[in-house]
C-alpha cells in the first residue's frame, strides 16, 4: 500500500509509525483529534503520546492487521476512547516495514455502553442516595447521574448523560481538573468527603457553589469507573463565615482545636496576644502556644479534656501561662467549651491576658499586709497609754486617792467606760490584722465547756439584767469536754452572746446551746431581737459593716465583732452561719471541731 495515498482525504485520524512506533507521519485529522501539531508529533514515541499509563500497550506485531479498541490521552490530559485498525505497510520487499494506524474517536459509543451498564446496575440504588451522585466512566464522561445531581446543578439528567464531568465545574477549573482526574484514573483510591480542599461546582446557568467532593473506585464489566457524591455546602459556609465573625468580634482571643491538637481557627486578637500571624497557627499544635517546660504535661490534659468534654469557666483556680512568638511567658485565664461539628468535637478556647489582673491582685495583698502592720503597731502604740489611762480611773473610783462627789463619780465612770470600750476595740484590730498577717497561733487545751460558758455568762449577766433579758443556756452532757483555745473559744462566746443582748428589746430573751453534731461542736446563740433582712445577711460578716448607720442608728459598735468571730472559726477549722428574720430574731450557729488544730 502507498503511504501517502492511504493518508489523503482519510476522514479518521491517520498516523504511520515504524515498527518501534516513532511516528513518521500524522495528517490533520490527528492533529484535531489528539492536540499535537503534526511538526510536535512526527518523530516521538507513539507510546508517550497517546498511551494513558504504563499499564497501557498496543497488540503485539505477531499478527500487523488488527482492529482493536482503547483509551488514548489528548495532549491536555483528556482521555478518548479509540477504535483503532492497524495494518502494514511494505515498503521493503523482505516484509512490513512501517505501520498505518487509522484511529477513530468512539468515544460516545462508549458512553453509551457504560450508561446502559451502569443504569441497570446502580441506577435504583443511586436514587436512593441523599447526595447529588455522579458515575464518570474512565473518559472522565458523566455515564449516570442521580435527580439529586440533577437539582443541585439544574440540569436534566439525560443532558448529562456523555457530557465531560468538567461541564460541572467552574470555568477556571475545567484545564487543571482534566489532569487531576487523569491523574486520579491511573491510580484510583477512595477519597473521603470534606479533606479541607475548596472545591466549587457550576450549575448550567453559571452560578457557582461550594461543594464537598467523595470520591470511589468502581468497578464494572466496562473497566472502572469513578462514584461521585456531591454535596452543596452554601448553608455551611455561611454559618461558618457567621461563625468567624462571631470570633473575631468577641473581645478575647480565641482558638478552636481540633481533636489531634491542631490548630483548626483564631481570631486577630489571639494574633496580637501572642504575636504569631494567623497563616502561621493554622495546622499547627496548639502546644505553640504553651511555654516548653509545660507542653509534656499539656498533651494528657487535652486528651483528658476530650474524653469528658465540659464548658470550664475563665480562670478556673489554676495557674496556667502562655507563650509568645518571641518565647516570652505570660500569665493567662483560659475557658473551653467543647465544640460539635460535621467534623467532629473541637474545643473552643477563649483567652485572656491575666498580667494586670495578677500585678493588681498582688498590689491588694501588699496593701493589706502592709495595712495589717500598721493597724497592728498602732494598736500596740494605743495600748500602752490607754492601759494607764483605764488604770487610773479605777484607782479613782475605788477612792484611793481620796473621796468623789456623785458627779465626780460618774465623770469617772464613763472615763472608764469609754477606755474599756476603746481597748476592746484595739484588741480586736490587732486581732484581725493578726489572723490576715497569718501571724495567730492557737493554743489547744482541753478544758469543761460549763466552767467556761459559766464564765462568760457572768460577764455577760449584767447586761440581760439591766435589759430584763431571760439569758438560757444547756450545755450536753456529750459536748462536756473540749480541745481548743479556751481564750478564743471564750472570745467567740462572748462576741456572739454581747451582740445577741444588744439587739434584743428589753423582755426579751437570748437562750446559748452547746451539743455535738458528728465529730463537730455545735454552738447556737438565738435571741428574740429586732431580726435581720436577707439582703443585709452577707454584710454581717465585712469589717466595719454596720446595718444602722446615720442619725437613726440606736446600737453602738465598730462592726469587727462577729467578723472576729468568723475568723477565730474558721482560724479553728470550724465556720459560722446566720438565720434571721426582721422581728423575730437571729439564729447564730458555730462549728468547731472537737480538737483542734495546733497551727
Amino acid at each position: 500500500m502507498d503511504a501517502r495515498h492511504s493518508e489523503e482525504g482519510a476522514a479518521d485520524a491517520a498516523i504511520t509509525a515504524d515498527l518501534q512506533g516513532t511516528v513518521l507521519s500524522w495528517n490533520p485529522y490527528a492533529e484535531t483529534l489528539f492536540g499535537y501539531p503534526a511538526a510536535e508529533a512526527i518523530g516521538r514515541s507513539l507510546k508517550d503520546l497517546l498511551l494513558p499509563g504504563e499499564l497501557d500497550v498496543e497488540p503485539p506485531f505477531g499478527d500487523v492487521a488488527c482492529v482493536y479498541e482503547g483509551l488514548r490521552r489528548r495532549k491536555d490530559g483528556g482521555l478518548l476512547y479509540i477504535n483503532v485498525s492497524r495494518s502494514g505497510i511494505r515498503l521493503d520487499p523482505a516484509g512490513a516495514s512501517h505501520i498505518l494506524y487509522s484511529k477513530r474517536d468512539v468515544t460516545h459509543l462508549k458512553v453509551a455502553r457504560d450508561a446502559k451498564l451502569v443504569e441497570t446496575r446502580f441506577g435504583a440504588l443511586l436514587e436512593s442516595t441523599p447526595d447529588a451522585t455522579l458515575i464518570v466512566n474512565a473518559m472522565g464522561r458523566i455515564v449516570l447521574a442521580n435527580s439529586q445531581a440533577a437539582r443541585a446543578f439544574a440540569y436534566d439528567p439525560r443532558e448529562l448523560i456523555g457530557e465531560p464531568v468538567e461541564v460541572l465545574l467552574p470555568e477556571r477549573f475545567r484545564g487543571t481538573h482534566v489532569g487531576h482526574r487523569s491523574g486520579f484514573s491511573q491510580e484510583p483510591r477512595m477519597r473521603t468527603m470534606g479533606r479541607g480542599l475548596e472545591l466549587f461546582g457550576r450549575r448550567r446557568d453559571g452560578y457557582e457553589f461550594p461543594v464537598e467532593i467523595s470520591l470511589s473506585p468502581l468497578a464494572t464489566d466496562e473497566g472502572v469507573m469513578v462514584m461521585s457524591a456531591v454535596r452543596d455546602i452554601t448553608d455551611r459556609k455561611k454559618a461558618e463565615q457567621k461563625f468567624r465573625g462571631l470570633l473575631e468580634s468577641a473581645p478575647d482571643a480565641m482558638v478552636i482545636v481540633g481533636y489531634d491538637g491542631r490548630i483548626a481557627l483564631v481570631n486577630s486578637q489571639l494574633e496580637r496576644l501572642f504575636g504569631h500571624s494567623r497563616e502561621a497557627l493554622l495546622g499547627q499544635s496548639v502546644d505553640v502556644l504553651v511555654p516548653q517546660r509545660l507542653r509534656g504535661h499539656h498533651a494528657q490534659h487535652r486528651a483528658g479534656f476530650f474524653s469528658q468534654p465540659r464548658p470550664r469557666a475563665m480562670g478556673a483556680g489554676l495557674e496556667l501561662f502562655g507563650q509568645r512568638a518571641d518565647g516570652s511567658e505570660f500569665p493567662l485565664e483560659i475557658s473551653l467549651s467543647p465544640l460539635e461539628t460535621e467534623e467532629g468535637l473541637f474545643v473552643s478556647a477563649a483567652i485572656r491576658d491575666a498580667t494586670e489582673r495578677r500585678r493588681f491582685e498582688q498590689t491588694l495583698q501588699d496593701a493589706s499586709r502592709l495595712k495589717s502592720e500598721f493597724l497592728a503597731t498602732m494598736s500596740h502604740e494605743l495600748r500602752t497609754p490607754l492601759n494607764g489611762i483605764i488604770g487610773f480611773s479605777e484607782f479613782l473610783i475605788d477612792e484611793k486617792a481620796g473621796a468623789l462627789n456623785g458627779q465626780q463619780k460618774e465623770f469617772l465612770t464613763d472615763v472608764l467606760a469609754s477606755g474599756r470600750h476603746l481597748l476592746r476595740l484595739i484588741n480586736d484590730v490587732l486581732d484581725l490584722s493578726k489572723i490576715e498577717a497569718g501571724k495567730m497561733e492557737l493554743a489547744p487545751e482541753s478544758f469543761n465547756l460549763v466552767a467556761a460558758v459559766d464564765e462568760v455568762c457572768a460577764v455577760v449577766s449584767p447586761i440581760a439584767q439591766a435589759k430584763a433579758i431571760s439569758l438560757l443556756r444547756q450545755v450536753s452532757e456529750e459536748a462536756v469536754t473540749v480541745t481548743l483555745d479556751r481564750h478564743r473559744f471564750m472570745q467567740i462566746l462572748y462576741n456572739l452572746l454581747s451582740n445577741a443582748l444588744k439587739f434584743t428589746n428589753a423582755g426579751g430573751q437570748v437562750s446559748l446551746s452547746l451539743d455535738r453534731e458528728d465529730d463537730a461542736l455545735r454552738l447556737q446563740v438565738r435571741d428574740t431581737g429586732i431580726g435581720i433582712c436577707t439582703a443585709d445577711l452577707p454584710k454581717l460578716f465585712f469589717e466595719f459593716q454596720q446595718l444602722e448607720s446615720g442619725s437613726g442608728r440606736r446600737h453602738d459598735g465598730t462592726g469587727l465583732g462577729l467578723v472576729l468571730t468568723k475568723r477565730l472559726a474558721e482560724l479553728h477549722g470550724g465556720s459560722i452561719r446566720a438565720e434571721s428574720e426582721v422581728g423575730k430574731g437571729s439564729l447564730f450557729t458555730v462549728k468547731l471541731p472537737l480538737d483542734a488544730p495546733s497551727e
